[in-house]
């Protein structure tokens, strides 16, 4: 999501993509200009889009004019985005100028009635089937894709290689950021998933509502990122009031998620491998969707983690630097192995965005959240299940300027500053918390201590062991001391924020590896002759003639090195665990030789 604040400062921000300046600046006349839109504008504005979108699949992205030919027939398109999913199927989302374009579409859409175990049901994801008899011709628009493969996630090695020639570690932390975070296509499909619940839902249910949270929303998503969702009572004041004296008759029940589960396991199109966790703290169940590529968590009634992701998204609105300073931390976290994808004794990404949070306050980047709660109105009262109390200022256009933003400090100077900050912390005595901007003394002797913001007697690190505790204080200070190794200039193969991203096994293979290490590298017995004490200038230039490789040799060397990697291969002999792996074999014994 791009950044709204506009200061005189000097900040990094990812340009404004098309969609959502019209969301922004699209205002009256008489309207006052904000500097910030509210999170609750934002997630109408996508709901809206969702809701005049459906997701066709298609034989391929050559299928866009046959299908925006036959569908321009029975409304007008506003925009055509296209995607691969995880086994290569081809999609294409369809924006439509209104909702009631939408209807008239569905309207149109046949079933399968060749199939008698299949029912019927309406969702926002179609197909489109090859025509019966001739082919119809379809006048020439101009009109193009408004994105190809626009789910597409950037390759590892193109990454690395434009984060290597980055000018300034500033740079690359800015690079990386754009390349990796959400793009505008991968929110449209999450918020379009759950649209697809809601039509499914709201077919038994009266008041229901499917809301995205997490990373998903809240500005800090990677690209591929879990969606997690959450299943909604949505009772408003009017249909809640004491003056309507008739009340319908309802059920009771504590299985809302069961009946969630099985109507997801029959009736909802491209939901697969789907498990049921309910006796979690929170309950949830975990599928996959195959037509939009992502693996979904859904779970019912946690309206206090919608508010979390709320307060998440309105910190990163005040800062710009905070998700690309935040996306570089978890990135360099899962390199060094202080997060894994599984759960266990290891930090989370949660409480490492919480830190980084904590440090920008201590900086004067960020307002604590006594703050944000200080300066919030009646309209801001927000109270979540088992009587959580989410009230937090929803109008950062109310929020003071000087209590946010407060230092010029770039990417990298906050980076180094950062890792800094957590080398000398006193993890043993002092707790984490947001609420106050400021250490405050640990309420207990759990290694690790970081306060959940909405819910401050929980502590969201406490699951973190002594070890993992002691290994969190090791890296960073192993972070900061690469950082300071890199203000000398000197451009290195691991130079900058390369050597805190890339995985230790990685690292470790190309110090074993190391460009040069068997053609290079000359031992000094080898330019002394036996009876020569002392060798001439001359002697030791003739000799290191036979270490140099002409541009001829190098290029027969690469072309061995790849017929006897292809023979290893076919052989047997060289066994991987993954492609990356493979990958990263080959390139580093391709430089080695280059």
């Amino acid at each position: 999501m791009s950044v709204l604040l506009q200061t005189s400062k000097c900040i990094f921000r990812k340009p404004f993509n098309n969609t959502f300046c019209k969301y922004v600046f699209l205002r009256k006349n008489s309207d006052v200009p904000k500097k910030f839109i509210t999170f609750d504008e934002v997630v109408a504005q996508r709901r809206a889009e969702a809701m005049r979108s459906v997701v066709v699949q298609v034989n391929s992205d050559s299928s866009f004019n046959e299908l925006y030919g036959y569908c321009s027939k029975y409304a007008s398109i506003k925009d055509i985005h296209h995607y691969k999913n995880s086994g290569g199927e081809h999609f294409m989302v369809i924006e439509f100028a209104s909702e009631d374009n939408l209807k008239d579409v569905l309207k149109s859409c046949s079933s399968h009635n060749k199939d008698h175990d299949v029912i019927s049901v309406q969702s926002p994801f179609l197909w489109f089937r090859a025509a019966v008899g001739n082919k119809e011709k379809f006048a020439a628009t101009g009109k193009k894709l408004a994105v190809k493969n626009g789910t597409e996630i950037c390759n590892e090695d193109v990454l690395l290689e434009d984060i290597l020639n980055c000018e300034t570690v500033s740079d690359q932390i800015q690079l990386l950021y754009e390349k990796t975070t959400l793009n505008d296509l991968s929110i449209r499909l999450r918020y379009i998933v759950a649209r697809q619940l809601e039509m499914i839902f709201n077919s038994l249910y009266t008041n229901v509502k499917i809301q995205p949270f997490g990373s998903s929303v809240n500005g800090f998503g990677r690209m591929g990122c879990d969606l997690d969702l959450v299943l909604m009572n949505s009772i408003t004041e009017e249909m809640g009031a004491a003056s309507r004296r008739l009340v319908f008759q309802e059920k009771r029940s504590a299985r809302q998620l069961e009946l969630a589960g099985a109507l997801l396991e029959l009736r909802v199109a491209g939901v697969a491998r789907l498990t049921r966790i309910l006796n979690a703290r929170v309950p949830i169940v975990k599928y996959a969707h195959e037509y939009a590529g992502l693996h979904c968590d859904l779970c019912y009634n946690n309206s206090a983690a919608v508010h979390m992701s709320e307060l998440l998204w309105q910190l990163g609105e005040l800062c710009a630097r905070a998700r690309a300073l935040a996306v570089l931390v978890r990135r360099w976290a899962a390199a060094t192995g202080l997060t894994q994808p599984h759960p266990g004794r290891w930090l989370t990404n949660f409480p490492l965005t919480l830190m980084v949070l904590f440090f920008l306050q201590r900086t004067g980047l960020l307002p604590s959240l006594n703050r944000l709660v200080s300066e919030a109105g009646k309209e801001d009262i927000r109270i979540a299940e088992e009587n959580v109390n989410c009230t937090f200022l929803r109008d950062l256009n109310k929020l003071p300027a000087d209590s946010y933003e407060q230092n010029d400090d770039d990417l990298q100077t906050l980076l180094f500053k950062f890792f800094e900050f957590y080398s000398q912390f006193d993890f043993q005595e002092k707790a984490i918390s947001i609420n106050e901007g400021k250490p405050i003394r640990k309420p207990n002797s759990l290694p690790l201590y970081i306060v959940n913001p909405l819910e401050q007697s929980l502590n969201v690190s406490r699951n973190v062991s002594y070890e993992e505790c002691e290994r969190l204080r090791l890296e960073v200070r192993n972070a900061a001391w690469h950082l300071e190794s890199c203000l000398d200039g000197k451009k290195s193969d691991d130079w900058g924020i390369l050597g805190l991203i890339e995985k230790k096994s990685s690292r470790g293979l190309k110090k074993l590896l190391r460009v040069g290490n068997s053609h290079r590298l000359v031992s000094m017995k080898d330019l002394f002759s036996d009876n020569d004490n002392e060798p001439s200038v001359e002697g030791i230039r003739s000799k290191m003639q036979k270490f140099v490789k002409t541009d001829k040799e190098v290029d027969t060397s690469v072309t061995e090195m790849k017929s006897e990697m292809s023979k290893e291969q076919k052989s047997g002999k060289m066994k991987f665990k993954n492609s990356q792996t493979a990958s990263a074999v080959y390139r580093i014994r391709r430089d080695k030789i280059i």
